[in-house]
């Protein structure tokens, strides 16, 4: 009776174990704050840091508290944005179990939805032309006259991708819960005698607020397209074009990132936007 009753005690204790340990193991398959923390200390380079981000499963903490812990913690800031995009990833058990009906062409643009959908992708419409525009991570200045100024700056006075249509049409897809104005704007930028080009993109004296000045915020027009097929379900294709014709000077299609929320004035403009530079001959 003894050894029956310790044999049901050792399965019971090899049932917890076995439990307690698979709960571990998919806990730790999670990268988490401290993990990056312990990359950084090893001295591992930043872009190994920034593919193990991407490869792996994540569960940070991108709160405005733990976004300062980690930059006073020595954690670079590409590193840091990085973590924040893997936070809007898709997790498998979000991403729904039918397909998207395999269309070529628009549909294979955008991912699907069981794929990483990709939202950051901005086409430039040129008739039968398409050309995918790159983003680029601005950098912050900051100036006191009166009360704080902070501004968005792009390297180099030119750039690299110039066009002569004075009415320059965007494609792109989009949360269908948002309002598109709130989070794409077209900026003029000023061209700096330094050699960068910059937008000012916030400020205030006893409080600050966030926007572009109104003489540099070019209006856009915007409507879905005809043709929806190729959109991940929760998106939805736009055109995006400004509701004016535009003189030559340098532009930048702007699309705000909600993970940046209003951390502009603590970590910079490149937690806010991505600027997708164009240049108007």
């Amino acid at each position: 009776m003894r050894e029956r009753k310790g044999v049901a005690v050792c399965v019971v204790l090899s049932l917890v174990m076995v439990v307690a340990l698979t709960a571990v193991a998919q806990d730790t398959k999670a990268m988490r704050n401290a993990d990056v923390v312990e990359l950084v200390k090893a001295a591992l380079p930043e872009t190994t840091i920034i593919m193990s981000i991407e490869r792996s499963a994540t569960a940070f903490d991108v709160s405005p508290t733990e976004l300062i812990r980690l930059k006073n913690g020595g954690v670079p800031t590409k590193v840091i944005e990085a973590m924040i995009q893997a936070t809007n990833r898709p997790t498998a058990a979000a991403v729904p179990a039918a397909a998207v009906p395999a269309a070529p062409g628009v549909a294979s643009l955008w991912g699907s939805k069981q794929t990483r959908i990709d939202a950051d992708r901005v086409f430039l419409l040129e008739g039968d032309k398409r050309t995918e525009l790159k983003y680029t991570k601005p950098g912050t200045r900051s100036r006191f006259i009166y009360a704080i100024q902070t501004f968005a700056v792009l390297p180099g006075t030119k750039s690299r991708l110039r066009i002569e249509t004075k009415v320059p049409e965007f494609e792109m897809i989009l949360p269908d819960n948002v309002e598109i104005s709130s989070i794409v704007a077209l900026a003029l930028l000023a061209e700096r005698e330094n050699g960068t080009r910059e937008i000012l993109i916030g400020g205030g004296f006893m409080s600050f607020s966030q926007g572009l000045p109104k003489e540099r915020n070019m209006k856009i027009a915007y409507e879905k397209t005809a043709d929806q097929s190729g959109a991940p379900e929760g998106y939805e294709i736009y055109r995006i074009k400004p509701a004016m014709t535009l003189k030559p000077g340098e532009y930048a299609f702007m699309v705000s990132k909600p993970a940046g929320g209003t951390m502009g004035p603590i970590a910079g403009a490149g937690f806010n936007y991505n600027f997708y530079e164009i240049g108007i001959d």
